[in-house]
């Protein structure tokens, strides 16, 4: 099952190159923290906002990552909302775990989720009294290149629980379906990686590769 229920559409992608601040983790490229410890909205106002987008994608992962003849060891559903903050129109990408069938023995180990490059990205999980869900992540990671965050739940996350949210807050006012990539992984090694909404679409909007165009003109008669 895909359920997937959207009200805003994608736009040319807009950055902001200011700095954050509050109570979450400002995580650069290379960068790890096992720091961290949840959030709630009475912490940081800025986490308030209007859901753009809920998908639920349905996904089991099978030994030996083989469909056909694998066994299944996990069975469960990852959430994705997009929320835009009303204090600052900025984007957070908020994912989920829930449903898990208690009937089968794996055990996610971790989330990565792809489509960071360039984005100053800040990471934190909900433990709003009122939040759903169970355990959030421990720790979190973000490749070289910036392009992939990894949340760790350390083996907290028992198989027959659903997690909190943890969620990406970057500086980037648009949003783009099926723009990034989530990975899953479980303690024995197997994974299934499913297309998410992301910040870096995989191709520039119409807008932006006319303003390349127009960019890559000047820089010609420049040199001439």
């Amino acid at each position: 099952m895909n359920l997937t229920h959207t009200t805003i559409g994608a736009a040319i992608l807009m950055t902001c190159g200011s700095a954050f601040a509050g109570p979450v983790i400002d995580l650069a490229p290379s960068e790890f923290t096992s720091g961290l410890s949840g959030i709630a909205n009475t912490q940081m106002s800025e986490l308030i906002g209007s859901t753009q987008s809920d998908v639920l994608q349905d996904f089991t992962i099978y030994a030996n990552n083989d469909a056909i003849n694998g066994v299944a060891l996990y069975q469960g559903t990852l959430m994705t909302r997009i929320v835009r903050s009303y204090q600052t129109g900025r984007i957070h990408f908020n994912y989920r775990l829930l449903n898990p069938n208690a009937q089968l023995d794996g055990q996610v180990s971790n989330v990565e989720v792809s489509g960071y490059t360039g984005f100053q990205t800040r990471v934190e999980f909900r433990n709003d009294p009122t939040s759903l869900g169970v355990e959030g992540p421990i720790n979190a990671s973000r490749s070289a290149d910036g392009d992939i965050l990894n949340f760790d739940f350390a083996g907290m996350l028992d198989t027959n629980e659903d997690s909190r949210y943890f969620f990406a807050m970057v500086d980037s006012t648009e949003w783009y379906a099926d723009a990034a990539t989530a990975t899953i992984y479980l303690e024995s090694g197997e994974s299934v990686t499913l297309s998410v909404a992301g910040a870096n679409p995989a191709v520039p909007a119409p807008g932006a590769l006319g303003l390349l165009s127009a960019a890559g003109l000047m820089t010609v008669r420049r040199r001439r």
